[in-house]
Order: structure tokens, then sequence, then C-alpha cells
């Protein structure tokens, strides 16, 4: 088996050069299905090719003639730590923080979703040691999956949020939401400027970017009247203070969450007949297949609706 020949048309021997975040150039050299990728601490082409010719022995035997270092853990997180990986600081920060308490408590936090991030950051720094070649003491943690929320509003719930929360700007946000899907960062930078006869544009956050969004409307239309100003805290301190109001013994309200209501929404349009890739797309989900993990709690709901709404359509017809 012979080094990459995929390299650069400039470049007179294996690997490949290309630049990173900052403008360095990354000597890449690739050796039975492995990777192995060295900065050259210089922004100049030419510089950057005499740089790698001069690393790529040694990195070429390393791939070839591969050796593992068992070090431990807590030296693993330095080593990772000092390596430039071209992440923002904010990532950067967010590591640290977690690999320096995780190295002092050695064990992890009980909240579910504190500790998956945990568990996926530590995870990281292992499986990037084996690929620069270090053998660790620490054991990679098997990440649970959290079953998603059922939570929604019942009928009861429903009544007594429509007639008896404090009229307001922020109970119209709610029922925007609730009669919509839309979620809660979307409705609060609405501008009333993106609102049209049956829809409203929006800016939704992906991943990757801040994309624009179309929301029907539906029964919504009556609560956009006016420009708001509203931060998410005063959302939700509303939202709580009109809930505790109505909390009682009989378990009304009790664990409700403001996101309650995009779902609600969502198994609202499941019994009203619609499919799957309808709720998806008016949800604004990239892929179905997270529409059905959201709605995966109800999938008796999703059997029954179809047949539901056959029959409630056959019951609208007049008599012959």
């Amino acid at each position: 088996m012979v080094a990459s020949n995929k390299a650069s048309k400039k470049l007179p021997f294996p690997g490949s050069l290309y630049k990173d975040r900052n403008g360095y150039y990354i000597y890449q050299l690739s050796y039975n299905y492995k990777r192995k990728q060295l900065s050259t601490s210089v922004k100049d082409y030419k510089l950057a090719v005499q740089t790698a010719r001069k690393l790529y022995p040694n990195m070429f035997n390393e791939l070839r003639y591969p050796t593992k270092k068992t070090i431990t853990f807590k030296n693993l997180i330095k080593i990772f730590l000092k390596y430039d990986h071209n992440y923002r600081p904010r990532t950067i920060e967010l590591y640290t923080d977690i690999l320096t308490r995780f190295s002092k408590l050695k064990k992890l936090p009980p909240h579910p979703t504190t500790r998956s991030i945990w568990v996926r950051t530590i995870n990281r720094v292992i499986n990037w040691g084996n690929r620069q070649g270090y053998l660790t003491d620490q054991i990679k943690y098997s990440i649970n999956e959290t079953n998603p929320r059922t939570r929604i509003l019942s009928s009861e719930e429903l009544q007594i949020f429509k007639d008896h929360f404090t009229p307001c700007i922020y109970r119209n946000i709610c029922m925007i939401s609730l009669l919509t899907g839309a979620r809660q960062m979307e409705l609060l930078s609405f501008d009333l400027s993106n609102k049209f006869d049956n829809y409203i544009i929006v800016h939704t956050k992906t991943k990757k970017s801040i994309k624009k969004k179309a929301i029907q409307l539906f029964n919504a239309k009556p609560y956009i009247n006016k420009v708001w100003s509203v931060t998410r805290h005063q959302l939700n301190k509303y939202w709580a203070k009109e809930k505790s109001k109505h909390i009682n013994e009989s378990g009304l309200f009790h664990n409700l969450q403001f996101r309650d209501l995009r779902r609600t929404f969502a198994v609202t349009k499941l019994l009203e007949g619609y499919s799957i890739l309808e709720i998806s797309k008016l949800m604004g989900h990239d892929k179905v297949a997270t529409t059905e993990l959201y709605l995966k709690p109800f999938e008796a709901i999703m059997i029954t609706a179809p047949l539901v709404s056959r029959m409630q359509k056959t019951s609208d017809k007049p008599p012959l």
C-alpha cells in the first residue's frame, strides 16, 4: 500500500495542502485508509511546500508503522487542549471548563442534558487521542439518548389558557405558538413588516446559519396586530406566573413548558389528519425523521388519525 497520490498539482510528493480558518497551510497525508494532519505554521504557499517536504518522511513512517503511547487521561487532556484544532474561542473555553472539572471530580453530572454534553466531549478527546496514536486509561462512556417529551396541553388546560390567562402581548405570542407551531425565538425576533395575508416570515437559526422561514397563520391572524419588543426572560416569566395561578392537585399545568405549545400544535394537526410530511413542513424540521421522533410517543394517534379524519369528513357531508 502506498501513500495517497491525491496531492496538489504543485506538490511534488504525496499529500495535500489546504488553508485553515486563520490562513495557515495544513499539510495532510493519507496512507492505508488513515490520515494525519500537521500545521506548517506559515501562510505563504512556497514556504508551506518546503515545510511539508520536511514533514512528509516522519508523517509517512508514523502512518505506516503506528505505535500508540499509553498516557493518563489527564495528560491527554493537556495535549488535546494545546493542539490547534481550529476551534472557535467559545468552543475552546467550553471544552477547557468541562475537561478540567471532569479531571478533578472523576464523575459525570446528574442532569441528563449536562451529562450528555460532558460524555460527548470526553469521547471526542479519546477518539482524537486514538487518531494521534495515544492510548489512555479512560474508557469511553455510552451516550444514553433521552426520551422525547410527551407533555401536551389537555382540553381543560387549553380552555383555561384561552379564557383565564391575562390578556396582553405575552398571551398573544403564546397563542401564536399554539396555533402555528412557531418556536419562541422565531416569534420574539419577528418584524411586523414580514406579515402577509396567510403567513409570516421569521428568521430561524440552524446549525450552520440563520435562514428565513414562512409560518402559516391558520387562526392566529387576530393575535398579530402590533409591533412587540419582548425578551425571552419576560415571556417565560409571564408563562410561569400565569401557569402557577391554575396549578392544582389534579395535575393541571404541572411540568408544562412553553415549548409544549408547539408540541400541542403538532399533535392537534395529527388528529386533524395532516400527514407527517405536512406537519414536518409546518414546523420547519429539516428532516421528516425529526418529526417522527418528535411524535413517536403518539404512535397510536398516528395510526388512528387518518381514519378519524375520514370519518369526520364523511359525517360532515349533507344527507342524500
